[in-house]
Parts: structure tokens; sequence; C-alpha cells
């Protein structure tokens, strides 16, 4: 499997103004992406990407606000890196499914943590 670098880093919060402003005018990030219908925004901190959810997006059950939610690598071809986790029995959470402008898939590490594959077409 080949994955090309971290995509993005999720973080839950309560509070996404107060949040958004921080890493954008405190720490003088760029929004990068917005999908406000769905209450979440991609700012670039340089070597990756938070991924900020608002929390009233369908949260994980259990997962406690300011949680860190996943870790997602990039990868040029979803299907194909789908196919390598079944054959190498990696416990699946989703299959490869279309979400806004990307396509994802989620998996599990041994320790249960929430691993993402995203190709992004950009």
């Amino acid at each position: 499997m080949k994955l090309k670098a971290t995509h993005h880093v999720a973080i839950f919060t309560q509070n996404f103004a107060v949040m958004e402003a921080f890493y954008t005018q405190t720490l003088g990030f760029n929004v990068t992406k917005r999908w406000d219908e769905k209450n979440i925004i991609f700012i670039n901190i340089g070597s990756t990407t938070i991924e900020l959810i608002g929390r009233d997006t369908a949260p994980v059950a259990g997962t406690p606000p300011g949680a860190i939610n996943h870790i997602a690598m990039h990868v040029d071809s979803l299907d194909d890196c789908y196919q390598e986790l079944l054959d190498k029995g990696v416990k699946i959470k989703s299959a490869p499914a279309n979400f806004m402008d990307v396509r994802i898939c989620f998996f599990f590490d041994p320790d249960g943590n929430s691993l993402e594959l995203v190709q992004d077409p950009a």
C-alpha cells in the first residue's frame, strides 16, 4: 500500500467559532476548505491539516468534546488500498464512500484507534 502523507487530524469541538479563531487569528493558519453545511473546516497547519468538526455533527458515541477523532492519510487509489487492508485482515470501520468532494474509508489500528484513508482529487 502506498500512503502519500498525513492528510489531516480531526478534532471535535463544542466551541467551533472560538477554535476557528484560535487557529486562524491567534496562530495565523489559513482555512483551506469549508463544508459549512456539515460544520467542518480544514485548517492548514504546515506539515498537515486539522479538520475542525463542530460537535453538532454526528459525534462518535463516547468521544469527549475536544477529543482527537481520527488520523487521516492521503492515498492515490482508495479502492486499491482498501482491498489491501482487507487482504491483510485489518478491521474495517466503513467501506469506501464518496463524501462531499473526497472519497474516504475508515479502519482501526490494533488498539481500536480510528484511521482514515482519503483520496482527494485536489
